[in-house]
């Protein structure tokens, strides 16, 4: 009784093992049953969004749904999906299953520049340039006036000596502070080459200067802010300096 038992026990297994075999010999010839995508981004409204990317797909010709596992180029998706300007990173490209499988993470955009020869186009948290699309809704700080700086693509800003990389410097210390987040909607640069912050409340503006000393002058202004200022009638101002050290110049209307 017990031989009959581990005999059986031992057909059993080995009928299991023949079954799985036989299962991962035929799957590569199964059919493509569909798609499961996945975009991670850590904002409110991604410029990349899963119907999206099957879109590229089907663009880029690359046959997937009702083909044999095996006949799908997963490299050469992989390839197009990381061309896209806005995908960070490709994470995956698999079949789960017979599910092609992909997860990809989305660049954080930071600024939204308007040029000074009338063109726009975005900076990432990064500080690579980014094309302009409508599909970009992301609700971010604008920076405009004296930047001359054109649209050149890939080129990262925080690699030059000028006003779109010191606007950069205090768009990306500012995103840290949801205070100074909330805050802040524009980065303007005069002509003499300072920054002017205007709020998003309030028809004051504030005089920032340059990105030096820029964590001194964001705690000063918040101080003001929080200290009083907020309780006292914002629109009573026309400006707020804090170019000087440890003040903030209030100037009425």
């Amino acid at each position: 009784m017990k031989i009959f038992r581990l005999v059986t026990a031992i057909i059993l297994c080995l009928a299991v093992l023949a079954g799985i075999v036989f299962a991962a010999v035929n799957m590569p010839k199964r059919p493509c049953s569909g798609y499961e995508l996945v975009v991670n981004y850590d904002g409110e409204y991604p410029a990349v969004k899963e119907a999206d990317i099957q879109q590229m797909i089907e663009d880029n010709h690359i046959e997937t749904v009702g083909v044999p596992l095996k006949d799908v180029d997963l490299e050469q998706i992989a390839q197009h999906l990381q061309e896209n300007p806005y995908i960070k990173t490709v994470n995956e490209v698999r079949f789960s299953s017979t599910r092609l499988r992909i997860v990809v993470t989305l660049k954080n955009i930071l600024l939204h520049v308007y040029a000074q020869d009338g063109s726009q186009y975005f900076v990432d948290e990064d500080g690579f340039m980014l094309p302009f699309s409508l599909a970009v809704t992301e609700n971010m700080p604008v920076a405009n006036g004296k930047i001359p700086d054109t649209f050149v693509q890939g080129k990262n800003v925080k690699n030059s000596n000028s006003n779109l990389h010191r606007v950069f410097r205090i768009a990306a210390y500012m995103n840290n502070d949801d205070f100074y987040r909330a805050q802040f909607r524009q980065l303007y640069v005069t002509n003499t080459n300072e920054v002017i912050l205007v709020p998003t409340v309030g028809r004051h503006k504030i005089i920032f200067g340059t990105d030096k000393d820029m964590e001194e002058k964001l705690f000063n202004l918040k101080q003001a802010y929080q200290q009083g200022l907020a309780y006292m009638g914002m629109d009573q101002y026309k400006t707020l300096d804090v170019r000087y050290k440890n003040r903030v110049i209030a100037k009425k209307r």
